[in-house]
Formats: C-alpha cells, structure tokens, sequence
C-alpha cells in the first residue's frame, strides 16, 4: 500500500495528505480565469501532419468537389466537414493530406493530424486521441488531464474558434469522432473511414474508388518514371491490372521497379503473376494489397520475415527494440538493426515516440497471417518470451521505484537493467500499455499465476505514475487471476490495491468497505504480512472517515508487525500514517520523530516517491509551528521529485501546499502562481474538490495582494461547487477563509456569519484543531476591528478547545490572543496570568519565542505586549492545504 496522509473525516471529506488532490470521478465545473500556459498555447501554430504523399497523382474530381465545399473559412455554420471513405489501400489518407496541405494558407491556427486505428481490435480513443492534440498545442505533458470529462473540456476550450485543419485518420465509427469535433465555424474537418459515417450530420461525402486505367499509369510513370512505362506498355497494363489499380499496391509495385536495378516492367510483370497465382485470393482489392506486400516481405532476409511476424504478438500499438529483443532471442542491438530493414522496407512505420514503430493496419493483418503459418511451437516460445521480457521489466521498474531492488532474488537470464529511477520511468511511460494488454493475453493462455504477478507489479506502476484508469484494468484482470489460482493472499492483495484506488478517488465508504474485506480475509488467511498490510490500510480509511480513537491501534498493530518482519518498505508506510495520526492530535514533536524516521528510512532505500510524500507533510508539519522556511526548503524538494515522476496528482498536491508556505512567508504573488498552477492540474485530472480548493485558497492570496475583486468571484466559484458536491470540510474552511474578506471591506456582520457557520461544522465533523483555528482566526480579525470583546471570547474558546492538544505552539498563540484582547479592555490582572503561562510555556519551549515573533504580525493586532512578544497570526492561517 502507498502512503496516505489524512485529517479530514466523512464520506465526501478529503484528507489533509496524501490523495486528497485526487480525481473524482464527475464532471468538473470550470471557471476561466487568468492567461494560463493552455491559454498561451493557443498562439502555438501545431504541425502533426504526415509528409505529403510523393508524385500524387489523380483525384481531380474529387479535389474540385471538395474545393467547392469549403474555399473560404468565412461563411456557413459549423466547422467544414469531410468524410471520405473507401476500401483499404484506396487513397484515403493521401487525399486528406493533400487536401490539408492546399488548405493550410486559409487555416492559420495549425494542423492536426491522427490515425485512430478504426480497424484494429483496440481502436484509439477520442480521449487518446485528444491528449496527443493537447500537448502539440503546447500543453505541458503533466497538465494534459487524465479525467475523460476535463480532456474534452479542455480539449474544446482550446479548439474553440481556431482555425485549424483536423485529419482524422481511419476512423471506426460516429460515436469515435464526434467528441473530437472542434466547437464554432473556423475549422476544416477532414476524415477518413472505411465506413461511411452516415451519421455525421452536415457532412461533405467523397467515395472514392479504384484508378482508371489511364490513371493507373499516369501514377505508375510518376514512380518508375515515364520513359519505362511507355517502352513497354503492354506490361505496364498487366502491372497495373495485377495491382487491381488500387494506389497502394501500385506505389509499392513502381517503388520495386524503381529501386530495383537491371529490372524490366516484363520482370515485375511476371513476379506479380506469380504472386497472384500462389495467394489465390478471391477478393480483388485484398489481393491487390497482399500481392504488394508480398513484393516487400519476399525479399527480407531470414531474421527480418520472423521479426515481422513475431511483431505481430506485440499486444499494444507500438513497439521498441525492447520487446523485438524478446521476440527475436537477441540482443537490443541486434534488434533496432532488424526494425531498421522493416522500416526501410515499407512494412513497418514510425510511431509518436522517436524509436518505436507500429503497422499499418493491413500489414498488422498481414503479419499475423504469415505468423500463423508457422509451427505453433515456435510462434508460442516468442510469445513466451515477450511476455516473460514484460513481466520482469515490469518488477524491476516496480522494486526500483520503491527502492526495493534487492527483493527480486534471483531472475533469468534476459532480465533487463533497470537500476535507476530513469530508467524505470522510461521503461514505464513507454510499455506500461503493452504490459496491461498482456494481461488478458496471460489468462487466455490459462497462465494465471504470471498473469497475477504481472498485474502486481503494475497495479503499483499505476499508482506511482497516477494512471488510474490503467490501474482500475490492472486490479480487474488481478482479482480475476487471483480467483483462478485460489490463492486467497493474492485477493487480499489486489482488494488493497483497489481499496487504495478508491482513496486517490476520494470514495472512502466504497473504501473503508473494501478495507474490512480485506483485513477480514487477512485475519481468516492468519498470514502477519496480510494482517499487517491491511491493518495499515483499515487505519488509513478510519482516519479519512473521522475516527482516529478506532485508527490508532490498528496503525501500531500494523508498525509492529512490520518491524517484526523486518520489512523496510512497509515499516516507512507504517511511520508516516502513524506520524499522521500524532500530527491530527496536536502531538507535533512525536508527529516530527516519525516523520524523520520515516524519510531516512525512504531515502536509504531510494524510495524517490515515499520521500518526497513524507518531505511535503514534514514540511506541513513544521510550517504548523511557524518554521516556514524549514517547510519551503522540504516542499521544494517534493515537487522536484513529484515533477520528475510525472504523477499530476501528487504535483497538484504540494503546489497547493506550498503556495501555503509562501503566502506564510509574505510571498503572495510566489503563491498565487503555484495556486492557479494548481487549478490548471486540478481540473485536468478531473479532481472537482481540488480545483475548488485552490480556487479558494487563490482568492485568498489575491485578497492579501489587493485583488479583492478578483477573488470574489473564485471564493462564489469554489464554494458553490464544494456545496454541490457535499465536501463539507473543505466548505467549512473556504468559508474560513472569507472571514477576513469581508472584515477587511467593512461587512464584520457577513466575516461573523462565515466563522460560525465554519465553526458549527467543522464541530461537528470533530475536527477540533481546525476549531481552534477558527476561533483563532476570528479573535484576530475581531480585534482588528475594535472588538475586543469578540476577540476576547473566541480567544478564550480556543485556549479551552485547545488544551487537548499537545501542540505548544497552538496553545502558545491562544493563550497570546487572549493576553492581547484583556489588555485592550483593561483587564490588566488577567493579562498577567495569561502573560505568566505564556512565559511558563517559553521556558518549556525555548524555541517558542523565536517563532512567535518570527511570524509575530501577520493579520495581527496592534501588538499590546511587545516588550515581551508580538501577537502571532492563527497556527492554521486561513489557507487549506492539501498535503
């Protein structure tokens, strides 16, 4: 189980740590705010379109029908809409470039390009599809959202309006393409399809269909030149014929003949009749398109034709040297030289990433037929091996993630080196697809026990990269492979995994059920690790329920027990979780210890992800007892590691923070940038409490700097969509936060009804610490304002709230509110006694001092006692932190 920090309770509650910046599942309200990097981005002009296809050749008819449609972005509603469809290998996709490429003087916002694999078995998704878009247009690879709902809000906001071109190539069908519809009248929508798209409203449809004989030729002399087909046309009239005039075979058919030296249009003529002959092959078109492929296949070497049809097995879309290794039983180098001969022989292409490559769909089908005619026994040990390569890659990136290299004991001989967090980050971003698709592939195969270790270690790949929607694939086909086996450790494995999925949602009923299944197989199992590890994680969601007396235990059970097993990993998770419930209660130095332990643990072991988690809450923890800029130094240090991994929730999380941090070190517009950063990742990550908190906590910030008109409407956005959802506490405290919006602009009616509405439910909640920094909070701005016997009572209430609470810091600011507001009324015998446990507590707490007039007057009021100390700012601020 990962590490989970929590202090909020309830169902619709979000913890103060860990995963409470985690997606919800719904769809985000959004506000538009400020010139973000997305906004920016739209003065980007993309460019994904494939090069043009060489020595084009015909289509006239078409071209000029579909120049009429769409001459000039000015004019009729919508954006300009062609569908062009037709049979594999018809020339498609080189009309729609070619059309785009004309066009693009007309559309200056850029040109998109995509090929939506509408025929493959696992077409492209729109939201796929859409985040490829998103980055071309400039946004930063960990601000493209992972929620479906906030891709296509943003995909939409960015495509509104701009005059773009759109190629979306090989689509499935109507429901595939429509989300990718630009909004407004300014954009060229090309699209090609097998299908005719019929229910494309508004549509301009071009049906295309073989080559003329005349056309044929034509493209035939554009490739092989004009002086060979005219010198012998009777054969170039059989090659065309053989090639069915379909474009595609004729280009690799004239691209043989003209890279071919010393041969005749009589040579190809022949081999092509051959070809025919041996494949026998009823439908012309298909014909057409295996006769040319077998052009290019027939002349591979030995070791080129088994790459080509073992590449077939690959059960995602693309492939590196990585996984042909596997296939072929040779080395990296061996294999990139092998994908070089595939892709200088036409039969493989480049994919996104620079060094991968995939198939053209037909070829894919083409390859698996060839594969299929070989012995089984020989395709099935390359598959073998494939998913073997898979397998220990995927435990070696685990381990190394987590610091836990050494666990894997001993491994065969084609484990890969993967020793360093790169290097599992790269082998991660790049294969984590395959991997999960290997998952249904190992249960077919009836392997069900590597199908259950593969999905453990990507169940924890998943976490660690925030890839929730493959993490929520991986924990099924996990259950499943655990049911298959009878192995009941295993289940209670994957239902942690799936537990800790529910708390990144923030489903914590979904998730506190799910942790009693699972501590209850735990105890029937009688296994101590599964008893422990569960019990760690029961303690988590008691805590994000609200019951940390029911949470205590079970965490010192789980700390025992892994001490005792001598488990390293599970000991640091079982200090920070035990470190938090010391942190919730006030008991902030033994809240600290634990915390240390627990980073010294993570760093020893390069557990990169469990220490920057632990640096940020350290951070929090000290930035509870006014060191801020000890908090700043450890926040800093977890975004670098967080940025590093490419986790959007976790970077969320400890901007969020730290732009707590700043605000407390009198740096707003420092903070305000990491709270609006903030927003951006929040919503992109479909994480609709999140964005509401950062909202609140950016209105607060333009508050300090004077932009109280423009924290307005983000303090109405925020709480409006924290009521809707049912988030109460984090309502509560964005309606702290308004207590002194409206002190400062004269409204101390509205300020009061803010506080004690604040007050009422945090109360109830139980959540006492933030009680008293309520109260705290009120007696300050009370005082501003003359009223010092409001400042007095609120005082007076957090010192007795507070005296639950081992915190001296806490107690210290009471106790100096109180001083404070006795003073201004007179009541300079009370100010004494307030004033000796003060210094009583100062001579407990040398330190204390120090940080009290470092953070001394901060939305203070005028200091009364100043010979002996400056009246502090509330322990919590006004700001709610996330980490």
């Amino acid at each position: 189980m990962h590490r989970h920090d929590a202090r909020a309770s309830g169902d619709a509650a979000v913890a103060i740590g860990g995963d409470n910046s985690a997606g919800v599942i719904t769809n985000p309200t959004f506000i538009t705010f400020t010139a973000t990097q997305a906004d920016r981005s739209l003065q980007e002009r993309p460019c994904l379109l494939p090069p043009k296809a060489p020595n084009f050749t015909g289509r006239e008819a078409e071209i000029d029908a579909l120049r009429s449609g769409f001459s000039s972005p000015e004019g009729s509603p919508g954006p300009r809409l062609a569908v062009i469809t037709g049979k594999p290998g018809i020339g498609k996709s080189a009309l729609a470039i070619h059309i785009a490429y004309e066009s693009r003087s007309l559309y200056t916002g850029g040109e998109l390009y995509a090929d939506l694999r509408g025929v493959n078995d696992r077409p492209a998704s729109p939201e796929e599809i859409m985040g490829r878009f998103l980055r071309a247009m400039g946004l930063p690879e960990q601000e493209v959202p992972t929620d479906t709902h906030a891709r296509l809000d943003m995909y939409r906001r960015l495509t509104a309006d701009r005059p773009i071109i759109l190629v979306l190539d090989n689509v499935a069908d109507e429901k595939q393409v429509r989300p990718l519809l630009p909004p407004g009248d300014s954009a060229l929508v090309l699209i090609t399809s097998r299908n005719r798209l019929s229910g494309l409203e508004g549509a301009q449809r071009t049906d295309l269909d073989v080559f003329p004989v005349s056309t044929s030729l034509a493209f035939l002399c554009a490739i092989a030149g004009s002086a060979t087909v005219e010198n012998d046309p009777i054969n170039a009239r059989d090659v065309v014929s053989s090639c069915g005039h379909l474009p595609l075979a004729l280009r690799i058919a004239g691209n043989r003949l003209a890279t071919r030296r010393n041969m005749s249009m009589a040579d190809l003529a022949t081999e092509l009749r051959d070809q025919r002959q041996r494949l026998e092959l009823p439908e012309t078109g298909d014909l057409a398109v295996r006769v040319a492929f077998g052009l290019s296949y027939r002349k591979l070497g030995k070791g080129a034709k088994n790459a080509f049809k073992r590449l077939a097995l690959v059960p995602g879309e693309d492939f590196g040297s990585g996984l042909c290794s596997a296939l072929m039983d040779c080395d990296a180098r061996q294999a990139a030289r092998l994908l070089d001969k595939l892709y200088e022989a036409n039969l493989i292409e480049p994919a996104a990433t620079f060094g991968r490559f995939r198939f053209h769909d037909l070829l894919k089908v083409y390859s698996r037929d060839k594969l299929q005619a070989d012995p089984e026994k020989s395709w099935r040990a390359a598959q073998s091996r494939m998913l073997e390569w898979l397998k220990q890659f995927s435990s070696r990136s685990h381990f190394t993630l987590v610091g836990q290299i050494s666990a894997l004991g001993i491994e065969s001989p084609r484990a890969p080196s993967v020793t360093e967090t790169e290097s599992a980050l790269a082998w991660a971003n790049a294969e984590l697809p395959n991997a999960v698709a290997a998952l249904p592939v190992l249960l077919a195969d009836k392997a069900s026990a590597d199908a259950a270790q593969l999905a453990l270690s990507l169940s924890a790949l998943c976490e660690i990269l925030g890839e929730w929607l493959c993490w929520d694939e991986v924990i099924r086909h996990g259950l499943t492979a655990a049911q298959l086996i009878g192995q009941s450790l295993v289940e209670i494995m994957f239902l942690s995994s799936k537990t800790n999925l529910a708390r990144s949602r923030r489903e914590f009923a979904a998730g506190l059920e799910l942790a009693r299944t699972a501590h209850a197989k735990a105890i029937q199992a009688g296994n101590e690790l599964a008893v422990a590890s569960s019990a760690n994680l029961l303690g988590c969601l008691l805590m994000d329920v609200g019951t940390p007396h029911e949470a205590t235990p079970l965490l010192e059970q789980s700390l025992a027990l892994f001490r005792q097993l001598g488990l390293r990993h599970e000991v640091a998770q079982g200090l920070y979780n035990l470190g938090t419930i010391h942190r919730m209660s006030g008991n902030t130095s033994e809240a600290i210890g634990l915390f240390e332990e627990d980073l010294r643990v993570c760093t020893e072991m390069g557990d990169e992800s469990g220490a920057a988690e632990t640096l940020n809450t350290l951070g929090l923890t000290y930035g509870e007892l006014g060191l801020h800029e000890e908090a700043e130094e450890l926040q800093r240090r977890s975004l670098a590691i967080f940025e590093k991994i490419g986790n959007p929730h976790k970077v969320s999380m400890v901007c969020n923070d730290l732009g707590l941090t700043l605000r407390n070190l009198n740096r707003p517009e420092e903070s305000l940038a990491l709270h609006l950063r903030d927003i951006e990742i929040s919503r992109q990550c479909g994480n609709v409490s999140g964005e509401a908190l950062a909202q609140a906590n950016a209105a607060e910030t333009l508050h300090v700097l004077g932009r109280s008109g423009e924290a307005r409407p983000l303090f109405d956005s925020a709480l409006a969509t924290l009521a809707e959802i049912g988030d109460e506490l984090r309502l509560a405290r964005t309606l702290l936060g308004e207590v002194a919006y409206y002190f400062d602009i004269g409204a101390a009616d509205q300020a009061m009804a803010c506080a004690d509405r604040a007050i009422a439910m945090l109360t109830t909640w139980g959540e006492l610490r933030d009680v008293v920094a309520a109260h705290q909070i009120t007696s300050t701005h009370s005082g501003k304002t003359g009223d010092y016997e409001m400042s007095l009572r609120h005082a007076r209430e957090a010192l007795r709230i507070g005296e639950s609470f081992a915190s001296p810091f806490v107690c210290a600011v009471s106790l100096n509110l109180t001083l404070a507001a006795c003073e201004k009324l007179g009541r300079h015998d009370e100010a004494r006694d307030y004033l000796e446990e003060l210094r009583a507590l100062a001579a407990q707490h040398p330190g204390l001092l120090r940080v009290l007039r470092r953070n001394g007057d901060r939305w203070s009021a005028e200091p009364t006692l100043g010979s002996v100390l400056q009246e502090p700012s509330p322990t919590a601020g006004t700001g709610v932190q996330k980490g």
